[in-house]
């Protein structure tokens, strides 16, 4: 039988959050750490938490792990909210081999990735960047059919 109350030993602050070293855990890691902010909740409610139950920060701090900051959700509830605060950015765009315009949202483009452009298909992508490689276009038409890439940028 698990106990109603997980003994924390200590905390310790790794990046974004705090994690306690609770060694007799059933969901610790190899080095007996586990989330705080779940340790603080599960002591609340006398149970472990279930795997699609995440620990909300109420008011986005996530160090804040005291229980009138906590709020226990299922995972699309949390993903639900936090889609709500983030506005998406879209960017419609011109693809560099057949010219048509689509529209993607920002974070599904390369131009996240670091490469020059996105196309609008994994077809065009491919010739694309065979004629580049192959050298079949001009430095000139590369730079054009790249600058004209993105049309607009805007919020949804």
């Amino acid at each position: 039988m698990e106990p109603s109350v997980w003994k924390i030993e200590k905390i310790v602050s790794k990046g974004d959050y705090d994690y306690a070293i609770v060694r007799d855990h059933p969901n610790r890691t190899k080095n007996d750490y586990v989330l705080h902010h779940r340790v603080v909740v599960e002591n609340h409610l006398g149970r472990l938490l279930e795997s699609s139950e995440v620990v909300h920060h109420i008011d986005g701090n996530k160090k804040n792990n005291l229980l009138s900051n906590l709020e226990v959700m299922s995972v699309s509830e949390h993903a639900r909210h936090h889609g709500q605060e983030i506005s998406r950015k879209y960017v419609d765009l011109k693809c560099p081999e057949c010219g048509k315009e689509f529209i993607r949202e920002k974070n599904q483009t390369h131009l996240q990735k670091g490469t020059s452009y996105t196309a609008c298909s994994r077809s065009c992508s491919g010739k694309f960047s065979s004629k580049v490689r192959l050298k079949r276009l001009s430095t000139a038409e590369v730079e054009a059919a790249i600058s004209g890439n993105i049309v607009r940028e805007y919020d949804k």
